[in-house]
């Protein structure tokens, strides 16, 4: 049968067009697949680098994309947040060196948290601040403090876990003290360790103390602060082979997850004085919240040596920490307060964190009778049991 020419140039369009639109299809279909969306809150699941690359095209195809929260995206593994003394030029070199030694921490594992007036002054000049990276400032979170944020003008601890627990999105949140350097590595090493162990345990509620080796930064002699290169892992392990063991009563890191501490019922302690850290021990054992000790696998240097300004805003601040210890807890202290009353500790065992109950815990020594209400916030299962 012979085909006319009108009837197959029809053809021929028709099979033109076909083959566009199943090219306009696959492309369509190729195109998604590198869009952002949402997927019920899988992170992995959204391209981020696809979305960034449409909108700095200008093309009209980022405004009818669904931006996934950045809350929900950039979900980290620690957050780690202190604040530095803005009254006290001694202790700015101090500071310079904490700056120092957490830039060393993977961006994609860590938001790093400054909480501090909105004149605060980040960081000077030093041989540290000449080698980071790109010249650039460091790369800090600021968290202005506002007056519910403070007593006697220093930042309450509960407050600061409130606060970065709402801004931030991260398996763990971790208090430490501004004078305290890390090996990030080992640091990682024992909280992952504990969070394989709670998960392994279905252990809900618990908290995580460390304690600190102590060598002096301070010069006496020309009155100058011992200035670190870049703050390493390597760096900071070689300076820890000549300190020595700190003070078995002083918790100087503290790290919860978000759901595993309440955080709403401490009182108004304020960081950097005596007694808060104590009180969270003490509590926590009352309360059966598990407590972990990681001090034996982690490297933390204090800077010791610098002298502190003992002003009457110090001495106000230390009372109130000292007045609210004394009207929460009967027959003194003991050595409640101490590393030995944690349930749990963290050791190395072939080259590997293992978790271990405590062999100086002992409920009868470590249990506080306190004047505070109270509340079991265990679940069903003690902790000896598990």
């Amino acid at each position: 049968m012979k085909v006319s020419n009108l009837t197959r140039n029809t053809l021929l369009v028709g099979l033109v067009v076909f083959i566009m639109s199943q090219t306009i299809l696959i492309s369509i279909f190729l195109n998604r697949r590198d869009t952002p969306y949402m997927y019920n809150g899988e992170e992995d699941k959204v391209n981020w680098t696809s979305y960034k690359y449409l909108h700095d095209r200008g093309t009209h195809q980022d405004s009818k994309i669904k931006m996934p929260s950045q809350k929900n995206f950039a979900q980290k593994f620690l957050t780690i947040f202190t604040t530095f003394s803005e009254r006290e030029h001694t202790r700015f070199q101090i500071q310079n060196n904490t700056l120092c030694n957490y830039e060393q921490f993977p961006n994609d594992l860590t938001e790093r948290v400054i909480f501090a007036s909105d004149t605060f002054h980040l960081r000077e000049d030093g041989p540290c601040g000449k080698k980071a990276k790109n010249g650039r400032d460091f790369e800090w979170n600021f968290v202005t403090l506002r007056p519910n944020m403070t007593a006697a003008g220093r930042p309450v601890l509960r407050q600061m876990f409130i606060e970065s627990q709402s801004r931030f999105n991260s398996d763990l949140y971790m208090y430490t003290n501004g004078d305290i350097l890390f090996n990030f590595r080992k640091l990682m090493g024992s909280l992952k360790a504990i969070e394989r162990f709670t998960k392994v345990r279905n252990i809900k509620r618990y908290i995580i103390f460390g304690g600190r080796r102590e060598l002096n930064f301070y010069h006496t002699d020309n009155k100058t602060v011992e200035q670190i290169e870049i703050g390493s892992d390597e760096e900071i392990d070689a300076y820890a082979l000549v300190s020595k063991s700190g003070r078995i009563d002083a918790q100087d890191y503290i790290i919860t997850s978000k759901s595993s501490f309440p955080w709403e019922v401490v009182p108004d302690y304020v960081v950097s004085l005596p007694a808060f850290d104590n009180w969270l021990l003490m509590y926590s054992n009352k309360a059966n919240i598990a407590t972990f000790d990681i001090t034996l696998t982690t490297v933390a240097l204090h800077q010791a040596g610098v002298p502190k300004l003992v002003d009457k805003n110090y001495n106000e601040s230390a009372k109130i920490n000292l007045q609210i210890l004394r009207n929460s807890i009967e027959n003194g202290v003991g050595i409640r307060n101490t590393f030995k009353c944690c349930k749990w500790k963290t050791m190395y065992h072939l080259n590997q964190v293992k978790i271990i109950k405590s062999l100086t815990y002992r409920s009868w020594k470590c249990i506080s009778e306190l004047k505070i209400p109270v509340f079991n916030l265990m679940d069903n299962n003690k902790i000896e049991e598990q």
